[in-house]
């Protein structure tokens, strides 16, 4: 079976592709303005120069966030394209939890700075299971959560406490969901966690 990885919540873009639970080859770029022109010409570029065409995929692995609104909906598109046009499965996974595929035996809490004082949050084990489901919430709030845990943050923001920036092994993502259950392309939808500033500010004004 091959597998296409889509990565596009966070600060650092991920594509990669597999063939069953070994990976070929992967691509990580920085996420900016430019992710819609970008995306679309980097897979094809994964794929030609692993000789590989854009209909030898069966399988579609896609973040769906929490992370960067507009990321999220890049990748998610993308995915859900490639998937309808191809006939082919497509599995959503947590962005929280691609950032904690870091090969390590603490347990995980993945960190996206949601700003004034908030953050995304997804604390794992090493198994990649939830140690509690992934939410949005104050920072003060998740260390008064964990304070009796032993956890190690990963993040690819700055906070005021020590992080580690998150080596994300896709293999074990891929391996954690090989037996989900596909979905239709046109039931994955993003996963903000939170509403989007217009949503709130027409809230305010209705």
């Amino acid at each position: 079976m091959i597998s296409l990885f889509i990565d596009t919540c966070n600060k650092q873009i991920v594509i990669g592709l597999l063939e069953d639970l070994n990976l070929i080859d992967e691509m990580k770029f920085i996420n900016d303005n430019d992710l819609s022109e970008k995306l679309l010409p980097s897979i094809k570029e994964l794929l030609s120069k692993n000789n590989t065409k854009i209909n030898d995929l069966n399988r579609v692995y896609v973040s769906v966030g929490p992370g960067s609104f507009t990321g999220i909906r890049i990748g998610v598109t993308v995915a859900k394209t490639i998937a309808w046009a191809l006939k082919i499965d497509i599995i959503p996974v947590s962005s929280l939890e691609v950032m904690a595929s870091v090969d390590m035996d603490d347990n995980i809490c993945s960190l996206v700075d949601a700003r004034r004082g908030y953050v995304y949050a997804g604390c794992y084990d090493k198994e990649l299971n939830n140690i509690f489901k992934d939410e949005y919430i104050l920072l003060s709030d998740l260390k008064k959560k964990l304070e009796d845990k032993k956890i190690t943050y990963l993040s690819y923001d700055n906070f005021d406490f020590d992080t580690n920036i998150p080596d994300i092994n896709i293999t074990k993502v891929v391996k954690k969901h090989m037996n989900d259950e596909p979905l239709n392309p046109h039931m994955v939808n993003p996963v903000y966690l939170k509403r989007t500033e217009a949503e709130e500010k027409n809230d305010k004004n209705s």
